[in-house]
């Protein structure tokens, strides 16, 4: 049983029937951090027998390469764009399975994918709520309340990425929901090798640039005071997106312009390489976690700061957390300061890498999607402590 709040809830479990087959429920397959999780999950449901059956109701995507080839694994999707009663194919499909067969599980990813999810049957149903504002968006108000018509308890059946996202969706929804943390399962490094060195100067962010990641806008700054201490410094920023032309225009009157690098869109290997020989990572996220987990010291960013403030590096955020936690009390720190302290000794430097890299052992796939079977396996009998 996956709860992390034990002092809030309680819970007696008994064990049913084991999980055999899954349905997941997404919009596409472009590339996203909601889309790379069915992939990690599609990929391990596989490599561990698990019969899969993914349903993308609006397109198919680039990202769908990586699970043609898997074993028992089933992809049902309508690639002709320009039919557009796609979804009414994808429910037909969807409504044949009544006759077919009945999944063990159907796991979706989103408010419309839940909705949609109804039309499958299945012995359990979960719902996965990976952005802060999922359900307080006014654009999946009228989902919301198909779902509290066909379901009351929808709300029950919700996971959750972290549990900053499960408070603001309880906020959002105005319901008692069930703690219940499903967050990104990840790879890394073997633990014989880091990708950290504390004798690099390299300074590392990926993500998509948008306007509320301020990160990579306050990180030229502070570039400008880093290369006073050592000019060997250089900050190397990965991804595209909206804020892309403001931040090459501050980036080009900047007198540390020289040692800024925007390397654009960015793949897997990209990726992998973008964090060889890294001193810090700043930045939120997965890529907060992956860096973390190959031994990179991993400053944790908030979204809409100006003034280059952090809850800390990745081991000192609450449990499951991986950037900001939207909490007013949190004990603000200087991303500056913190970057000053990864220079203060090496003994320091290693100190905080291995605590990052344990931290980030939260996330772990085998783990997490380990804990993940064993919520779809266990029927709660509720009792709340409050």
């Amino acid at each position: 049983m996956i709860n992390f709040s034990n002092n809030h809830f309680f819970q007696l479990t008994k064990q049913t029937r084991s999980i055999k087959s899954i349905a997941l429920i997404h919009k596409n397959m472009k590339p996203g951090g909601v889309e790379m999780l069915v992939v990690r999950m599609a990929k391990w449901l596989s490599d561990h027998d698990y019969n899969v059956t993914l349903f993308l109701y609006s397109s198919g995507g680039p990202l769908l390469r990586q699970l043609e080839t898997l074993e028992n694994v089933t992809i049902v999707v309508d690639e002709d764009p320009s039919d557009p009663s796609v979804n009414v194919w994808l429910a037909t499909k969807m409504l044949s399975k009544r006759f077919d067969e009945t999944f063990d599980l159907v796991y979706s990813f989103g408010p419309m994918s839940f909705l949609l999810s109804y039309l499958v049957p299945a012995k359990k149903r979960m719902s996965g709520v990976y952005h802060p504002e999922s359900y307080k968006q006014e654009s999946v108000s009228s989902v919301v309340k198909f779902l509290k018509l066909i379901d009351p308890k929808y709300y029950k059946k919700l996971m959750f990425m972290n549990p900053s996202i499960k408070q603001l969706t309880e906020e959002a929804i105005g319901e008692r929901v069930n703690d219940t943390i499903f967050p990104m399962p990840l790879d890394f490094c073997s633990e014989a090798k880091t990708l950290g060195n504390f004798n690099s100067r390299r300074i590392v962010s990926i993500g998509q640039l948008s306007h509320f990641r301020t990160y990579n806008y306050y990180m030229i700054d502070i570039m400008e005071k880093l290369i006073q201490i050592d000019p060997e410094f250089t900050y190397h920023i990965y991804g595209t997106g909206q804020g892309e032309d403001d931040l090459r225009n501050k980036i080009a009157s900047s007198p540390a312009r020289d040692h800024i690098f925007m390397h654009g869109a960015f793949t897997f290997e990209d990726k992998k390489r973008a964090l060889q020989n890294t001193f810090c990572f700043v930045g939120m996220g997965v890529s907060l976690i992956e860096a973390a987990g190959c031994g990179i010291p991993a400053i944790a960013a908030k979204i809409n700061d100006s003034l280059g403030l952090t809850e800390g590096f990745l081991h000192q955020l609450p449990p499951y957390e991986s950037g900001d936690t939207f909490k007013e009390n949190s004990n603000l720190l200087s991303v500056e300061v913190q970057i000053k302290k990864l220079l203060s000794s090496q003994k320091e430097y290693k100190k905080i890498s291995r605590c990052d890299r344990v931290k980030a052992g939260e996330f772990e796939s085998n783990q997490v999607m380990e804990k993940f079977i064993r919520e779809a396996e266990t029927k709660p009998y509720m009792m709340r402590l409050h």
